[in-house]
């Protein structure tokens, strides 16, 4: 068997606060294959974004970052900075969560494209022009050569997005972290970008970490998900037997409050309770408060995460009974 190209094990972050400390991730463990496309969900707050933050060190300098991202042979959390900007933005690109926050809107499309170009290689003006064009191309958006004059507010949302993507394929990296690549767009546009990026992966071959809180977008584009809560992963496995079967009563709850097909007007099942403060300590499960499936030792003991099906893992005390539900 080959070797992950990404392996990330016992991530945490934690970020100083007045009276302590937010410890935003929690031991997240997780592995991507080349090629392959890997979500991560959960509710706002979870650690999604910090964690894709965190492996390519991302983060303010007020963060404290601990574990290893191992990449290639190399881990990216130890790597000096300089050897990391040649792997940031070169192997390993992101897709941030706002593209009109994330575009300069005093430059061109086409110049944030080139300069991404010339930060990761080697083409003279003329060629970083022609490869622009061609990655708009790429991306579905039409009359490249007019578009690239255009700044980021010519643009709707989707087409913003597709340039955030053109921008992070323009190096050819091996592995792409979308935050949250749908996020405040219609149905129709998210179809368009989840199409593209699952396109784009088989057609260059590139890794993928998805993160979302949109169940059906996982269940659509991934072939492993990563259920994280209170800056855990709480469960992990291929996207159809997740779904299918959980092993753990947040994933569980988190299928039954998403709309069913069938019998129209029925009410939706909502999570109940707020997710715990994280810069509290948790003893037991951080769950337990919110769970339908609560036992004694839940309050206590966390819960080890442990194998409970072929390759499907879970941090459940529940989790036969969970799955029998």
């Amino acid at each position: 068997m080959t070797a992950p190209l990404l392996r990330v094990e016992d991530l945490r972050v934690g970020f100083a606060v007045p009276g302590g400390t937010v410890r935003a991730v929690h031991g997240v463990s997780f592995a991507v294959d080349a090629g392959e496309i890997v979500g991560l969900v959960g509710e706002s707050g979870s650690g999604k974004s910090v964690t894709l933050r965190a492996i390519t060190r991302l983060l303010r300098r007020t963060a404290t970052v601990s574990g290893r991202a191992q990449w290639r042979g190399r881990n990216l959390l130890a790597l000096p900075e300089r050897a990391l900007r040649a792997v940031r933005g070169r192997e390993i690109a992101m897709v941030f969560q706002e593209p009109m926050a994330a575009l300069n809107p005093v430059l061109t499309v086409g110049e944030q494209i080139e300069e991404s170009l010339a930060a990761h290689g080697r083409l003279d003006r003329r060629a970083r022009r022609a490869r622009a064009l061609e990655l708009l191309g790429l991306v579905g958006i039409a009359s490249g050569a007019q578009r690239l004059r255009s700044y980021p507010h010519e643009f709707s949302g989707g087409m913003r997005q597709r340039a955030m993507i053109a921008i992070a394929l323009a190096a050819q990296p091996m592995l792409l972290l979308a935050d949250e690549p749908t996020t405040a767009l219609d149905v129709t546009i998210q179809d368009q970008i989840l199409k593209l990026l699952t396109r784009l992966s088989a057609e260059l071959g590139m890794a993928m970490v998805l993160v979302t809180h949109d169940l059906g977008v996982v269940a659509e584009t991934c072939a492993r998900v990563c259920v994280m809560y209170a800056g855990r992963v709480v469960e992990a496995g291929p996207v159809g037997a997740v779904f299918a079967r959980p092993r753990h009563a947040y994933t569980a709850a988190l299928l039954r409050s998403m709309p069913q097909g069938g019998a129209a007007r029925q009410p939706l099942v909502p999570i109940p309770g707020q997710p715990p403060r994280l810069d509290q300590a948790i003893p037991g499960c951080p769950f337990a408060p919110r769970c339908g499936f609560v036992e004694a030792r839940c309050w206590t003991e966390a819960p080890p995460f442990l194998q409970v099906a072929p390759a499907q893992w879970a941090a459940c005390w529940a989790s036969e009974r969970v799955a029998a539900c």
